[in-house]
């Protein structure tokens, strides 16, 4: 990649997800020159610069939502990126709104291109909330990743990025147990632990015949900026083979590389063995 294809990049990263109230009219969405090497760049160049925290201002009706109307907005699966097109996998977003308020936003690769994904209101139902005005940008707060893992007809849902750096995934006849996260910072620690998140997703569109699928992930926070890369496999065993590089902006004496968390309910009655 030369420097002209990284700086229309770099350019366009700002483009697309900064501005003074986060509410934009739609941008049109442009093509720009993408490979494995240009997160990594934009996570170098980011380390070397003041922390900015995310956009995280969402129009009045969606600022304090409650668990239940937030869980009443639903992406509809006829909008998943790739229906219809018979490839493996399919992606389904999150909207933004309670914990979920910083804004994230997805781009699609294809043929060496990137192309940022448009938030749209009418890619969900909103229950009892109002949806936003037409006109609104507010890209994602994540997405999921679908796959036929159990049935050849039917799209599962195989892996989950949402909310701060977490991610999670099942494998066949499998249910979700634990979590991961991207990096954890300063667990534990009587100042507070700081958590990173991932600003931005890019997401490499799979072939027919593609048993795996790779997504490229850009974490920030005040101490550090990384560039991520995951191979991700799901079925009988889902695996993910990640590919990380962190560029400090700080010591960092405390952090934990892929954490593992999951919280339960357990009473001895249900206790086996």
């Amino acid at each position: 990649m030369n420097r002209r294809s990284f700086l229309q990049v770099a350019a366009a990263l700002p483009l697309a997800s900064s501005t003074a109230s986060g509410l934009l009219l739609p941008a049109r969405a442009e093509s720009t020159a993408f490979d494995r090497s240009i997160v990594r760049q934009i996570a170098r160049d980011a380390a070397g610069k003041p922390f900015k925290a995310p956009d995280s201002k969402l129009p009045d009706n969606l600022k304090n939502l409650d668990y239940d109307h937030y869980r009443a907005i639903r992406f509809l699966p006829e909008h998943a990126l790739w229906r219809g097109e018979k490839l493996p996998f399919e992606v389904q977003f999150f909207h933004r709104g309670f914990f979920y308020a910083p804004r994230v936003d997805i781009y699609e690769v294809a043929n060496g291109q990137a192309t940022r994904i448009t938030y749209r209101p009418d890619y969900f139902s909103f229950g009892s909330t109002p949806p936003p005005s037409p006109e609104v940008d507010l890209g994602f707060a994540g997405f999921r990743l679908h796959a036929p893992i159990n049935r050849p007809d039917y799209y599962d849902e195989v892996c989950v990025f949402l909310g701060a750096s977490y991610f999670r995934a099942v494998a066949k006849g499998e249910i979700y147990g634990l979590s991961a996260r991207g990096l954890a910072i300063n667990t534990g620690e009587a100042k507070g632990e700081e958590f990173p998140l991932f600003k931005s997703f890019w997401i490499e569109k799979p072939t027919a015949n593609a048993n795996s699928i790779v997504v490229h992930a850009l974490l920030d926070s005040e101490s550090a900026a990384a560039a991520y890369r995951f191979t991700i496999r799901p079925g009988g065993t889902t695996v993910f083979d990640v590919e990380m590089a962190i560029y400090p902006r700080t010591n960092l004496d405390h952090a934990g590389l892929a954490p593992m968390t999951s919280m339960f309910f357990f009473v001895r009655t249900e206790r086996s063995g």
